[in-house]
């Protein structure tokens, strides 16, 4: 019998309230679970809200998701990437809470 090859699928969640997050996981479930991890935010807070955006299977190592260049660190993106997400969730952030505050979003 063959080995089957361990390979990563990459996903691209997508929650109201936050930024699209990439991360590696087995399934759907676990992969909604490091996107809240990534978010900062409780799992039971953002599981009903999680959206898949894309799916990719067998996904490349060492490449990119966000940028498409080549890296040398962990996946799913480089540092620079990984820094700009995080940069742009918390300004969403920042911008969702004074819009509550203001009365502008319900």
């Amino acid at each position: 019998m063959a080995a089957k090859k361990n390979r990563d699928i990459l996903w691209e969640v997508g929650c109201e309230g936050h930024t699209d997050a990439w991360v590696i996981a087995d399934s759907w479930e676990l992969a909604t679970v490091a996107a809240a991890r990534f978010w900062g935010v409780p799992w039971r807070e953002v599981a009903s809200l999680c959206e898949l955006k894309k799916k990719i299977v067998g996904a490349p190592r060492n490449v990119c998701c966000r940028c498409g260049k080549t890296y040398y660190g962990a996946p799913p993106m480089c540092a620079m990437c990984q820094k700009d997400q995080k940069l742009e969730e918390e300004h969403l952030r920042r911008r969702l809470t004074r819009a509550y505050r203001l009365g502008k979003v319900m």
